[in-house]
């Protein structure tokens, strides 16, 4: 066994980085460190013959899982191995008859040190070379807690790209739309391959703070999580929650590049890991609030109201450059642009494969929540073609306030216009595009007189009466706001108050001497069924009583542990606030807790024939997927239509889906839907168990593979719920790689008139 090294933390001043020599007695130093040797609760510093298989986890993933990284993530002793004192993650390039592939490793503590706050550090040396990318980093346990990334978490420690080993980064990833904060170090002539370095981050309820051989590099308090449609979730959410370590080494993808011909894989292509140790206080006050948004002051639009600048073309202005107009490429477009003639001209060499590989933008264009917006240009080309027009947020996770649009071009100029209101939070940056790519055509496109003009200010508040998943009531699960109490008000405040313990966050209501309630008004219609669900218990004794004005009235008695309960009930008057109707939760004799509150439409699926939009549904899309998805009113007469560009290479990577199915153990269900493809496919479906917290996701009606193609059919399956009874079931219609049939075809996939009943 090797000595265990002893940390000197102190608040010192003008600190130096340090060399770190393995194996070494040296005596560091902590900028703004709360963490003694005394707080260490967990570490491993590699010592046996192999990695202990009771702190860590095998990673395994095929090539091209995120990020469109080449290796795959294997267990082999040549890729994860301790020698000396060391954990040796290896990145390994193979070669067999003309094709190359990569291996590398990736492990974790999942479900065996999992922490919330703390001091998490580890000592490391990191590889050199074009396309490396090793990387210290976080993921939280329960990655659906707050939904799934980036809404769920992610804090990177150390990152430090393989053809740039002086800088180390530190990043936090979160929200939607996606937003990160980075943080990074450099130091001129220090090569962070040539030694040791320490690398952590400190994470205490509301800061993270970075630090590389101790010094403080960044810090943050600025995040968010919520889910589109629902309110934000309470500060410090998404980062108050158990997160588990990873370590590994990408090879290739987005970010670091892909390696060359010059790159090796010899000892310079090895992540050593010296130790890795995290430090936690016994406790931490998570009553901190979230930072005020800075104001976001909106330039004014010239004289004419019009934001754009250069808006007729007068001005030869450099397309090069960022300011103004300017011309970009992407992928493997090419193409050129020109301003004369009071016109911007856009020629197209080779489409690319990417909308955006022929493009030209203007930025900064100021955005004000509430507003509408009219905006519109001329446009011709020299022969019939499309191009696409947007505007998109570069800095709020290019998120569109105006759909990418195509429009028809012909020789003659036309003229397109568009109105919008500006439904999200202000924004000074956001950025008109033409997209010319991936479009096959090259003809010459001509662009002016653009003008996007402020014709409005209004009421910027969202005006559902039911949130996206069905739900009439609002905070149902007791997460948000101040106090986590947002949209309920009470009587009895001091009586009324939310647990938050390891997460779980329920309704309390203190009665034992006097009585308690909490109340909202929902948008529940007269001479309409709907269903009221929820869980409660409380303490032997203790009364809760329920109602729903002029249509429901129950007194529950508490007796045991956790029940869910359910309701149906059809309001008779319309009802006495415009506002809505008054639900009532009201407790006495004792203490009574309440959470999962739920009125939804009678049925046990929400909005089954997409006439309300894509309430009640979710999309998922991973990264190595592509598509654009809504509700076609016109073409379709409301159906849900996937126009997918790439499948992804796996049945799951595009779904669609709804949760909170309820499924009783016994029961037979009938599932049926139509659907059809624009070409020959298969699709995948099922009602399976939601496993996000343990990767169980049994499909209780067995999953189905079905053959879909220009014509629409109508397919269904019964099956008897084996399982246990779930009230979390989730229909799940997959559109992904089915049968392992990759398609880069794109294609269109409508569904329509979704069922799930009882049978017999």
């Amino acid at each position: 066994m090797r000595g265990i090294r002893f940390l000197l933390f102190s608040l010192a001043v003008g600190l130096v980085l340090m060399s770190c020599q393995k194996k070494s007695n040296e005596v560091y130093e902590v900028q703004n460190s709360k963490y003694t040797m005394d707080d260490i609760v967990w570490q491993d510093d590699f010592d046996g013959r192999r990695l202990n298989m009771d702190d860590w986890n095998y990673e395994y993933h095929e090539p091209g899982w995120v990020n469109s990284e080449l290796q795959e993530y294997v267990d082999s002793a040549k890729n994860i191995y301790v020698k000396d004192g060391t954990l040796i993650i290896q990145a390994l390039k193979q070669e067999k008859n003309g094709s190359v592939s990569y291996t590398s490793g990736r492990i974790n503590t999942r479900g065996k040190h999992d922490f919330t706050y703390g001091r998490f550090e580890a000592r490391l040396k990191v590889p050199r070379g074009q396309g490396f990318l090793p990387a210290f980093w976080m993921m939280p346990t329960e990655e659906n807690l707050y939904g799934q990334w980036p809404k769920c978490g992610e804090i990177d420690i150390m990152e430090v790209l393989g053809n740039r080993t002086d800088t180390q980064y530190g990043t936090i990833h979160f929200g939607e739309p996606h937003a990160e904060h980075q943080g990074s170090y450099s130091k001129f002539g220090t090569d962070l391959s040539e030694d040791f370095h320490i690398y952590a981050c400190e994470w205490d309820p509301g800061e993270i703070r970075f630090y590389i051989d101790n010094m403080l590099f960044y810090k943050t308090n600025d995040w968010f999580t919520k889910k589109k449609g629902f309110g934000e979730v309470t500060y410090p959410a998404p980062f108050d929650q158990n997160f588990y370590m990873i370590l590994n080494v990408a090879v290739g993808g987005n970010w670091p590049g892909n390696p060359t011909a010059e790159t090796g894989f010899g000892e310079n292509a090895r992540l050593l890991v010296d130790y890795v140790r995290v430090y936690q206080k016994p406790s931490y006050d998570e009553n901190v609030s979230k930072p005020v948004a800075p104001f976001v002051e909106l330039r004014e639009p010239d004289a004419d109201g019009n934001y754009i600048a250069n808006s007729d073309f007068s001005v030869k202005e450099n397309l090069s450059d960022t300011t103004d107009w300017f011309f970009l490429l992407a992928g493997t477009g090419k193409g050129s642009a020109e301003i004369s003639d009071n016109a911007l001209h856009i020629t197209s060499e080779t489409p690319g494969d990417l909308d955006y590989s022929i493009q030209i933008v203007q930025p900064n264009i100021p955005l004000e929540k509430g507003a509408s917006y009219h905006y519109q240009f001329d446009a011709c080309a020299d022969d019939e073609r499309t191009i696409i027009t947007a505007i998109t947020a570069p800095n709020v996770g290019w998120i569109r306030y105006l759909a990418d649009t195509k429009v028809s071009l012909t020789k003659k100029m036309q003229t397109f216009e568009f109105d919008f209101v500006m439904k999200d939070d202000s924004d000074p940056t956001g950025r008109i595009e033409y997209n010319l790519g991936n479009q096959n055509a090259t003809a010459k496109v001509h662009i002016t007189n653009v003008r996007f003009v402020k014709t409005g200010t209004g009421d910027a508040s969202d005006d559902a009466v039911m949130l996206p998943d069905g739900n009439y009531v609002f905070n149902g699960e007791f997460q948000e706001g101040k106090n986590r109490l947002d949209f309920w008000e009470s009587d009895s405040t001091p009586l009324v108050s939310v647990t938050n313990i390891k997460n779980v966050r329920e309704l309390k209501l203190s009665a034992s001497e006097k009585n308690a309630n909490a109340f909202q008004r929902v948008a529940i219609q007269p001479e309409k069924t709907y269903v009221l669900t929820f869980d409660a218990y409380g303490s032997e004794g203790a009364k809760l009583s329920v109602n729903i004005e002029d249509a429901l009235s129950a007194e529950v008695l508490l007796t045991g542990g956790r029940t869910t309960y359910r309701y149906s009930f059809e309001p008779s008057l319309s009802p006495s606030s415009a506002r809505g109707r008054l639900l009532e939760f009201s407790a006495s004799g004792g203490t009574v807790y309440v959470d999962s509150v739920r009125i939804q439409d009678d049925g046990m699926i929400v909005n089954g024939d997409f006439s309300s939009g894509l309430t009640g549904y979710e999309v998922y899309a991973h990264d190595e997927a592509s598509l654009d998805y809504g509700v076609d009113s016109l073409t379709y007469n409301d159906s849900f239509c996937a126009d997918i560009s790439r499948t992804g290479s796996a049945d799951w990577m595009i779904q669609l889906k709804q949760n909170n199915i309820t499924l009783e153990k016994g029961k037979t269900y009938r599932v049926s839907f139509d659907a059809k493809s624009t070409i020959d496919r298969s699709i995948m479906y099922a009602l399976q168990r939601d496993g996000s917290s343990d990767d169980n996701w049994i499909p209780y009606s067995g999953s189905q593979i079905i053959k879909v193609g220009p014509s629409v059919q109508n397919y269904e399956t019964k099956f008897q719920m084996q399982e246990e009874s779930d009230s979390a079931t989730i229909l799940s219609i997959s559109m992904g790689a089915v049968e392992g049939r990759v398609i880069d075809e794109k294609h269109t996939v409508v569904i329509d008139n979704i069922v799930v009943e009882e049978v017999e």
